[in-house]
């Protein structure tokens, strides 16, 4: 298992496009289902698109020593309840995998719910992704009984999860 790894985590502003816009593509051509849109559609995504995205959602991206490392997003958008958000498009570099990223990144992300008085950070992922399952289990996120065909395809089934917050501390 690799050595766990000093992680910072940033939020992208809308002048940081160029390097959210780095980031998409690397995950896309990496883990082409992962995710709700193809390479080819994304890379011809204009800057004012790009800067829009990192306008109306909270990107966070992971650096070791500089490098990206990875990213996910935070968003309101689409909670049918106002205590609810998610946790959206969570990828790690395969070579910073098992290091602490994704970690550090479900922690931001929490962190910004809390921030918000969110009562749950939602997400989805795929039935047998086997890893990202673990780890979300790992961070506390249960299932909640909610499954539904992948977006675009109705082959495999998403899991929704969820992490309910305690913000009687704050």
């Amino acid at each position: 298992m690799p050595e766990p790894q000093v992680v910072a985590v940033d939020r992208l502003v809308a002048d940081d496009w160029q390097s959210y816009r780095a980031i998409r593509l690397a995950m896309l051509r990496e883990s082409p289902a992962a995710f709700c849109s193809t390479h080819d559609e994304v890379v011809t995504y204009d800057e004012q698109l790009w800067k829009q995205r990192l306008t109306d959602n909270v990107v966070l991206v992971a650096q070791v020593d500089r490098v990206t490392a990875g990213s996910v997003m935070f968003s309101e958008h689409g909670a049918t309840d106002p205590g609810d958000c998610s946790l959206n498009g969570m990828w790690v570099d395969p070579a910073f995998r098992r290091t602490g990223v994704a970690h550090a990144l479900v922690h931001a992300v929490v962190a910004q719910a809390r921030t918000a008085g969110k009562r749950c950070v939602l997400l989805h992922v795929v039935a047998d992704n086997t890893a990202a399952r673990a780890l979300y289990e790992r961070e506390g996120f249960v299932a909640t009984g909610h499954v539904g065909p992948y977006p675009g395809d109705d082959q495999p089934v998403e899991i929704e999860m969820c992490l309910e917050l305690d913000n009687s501390s704050r």
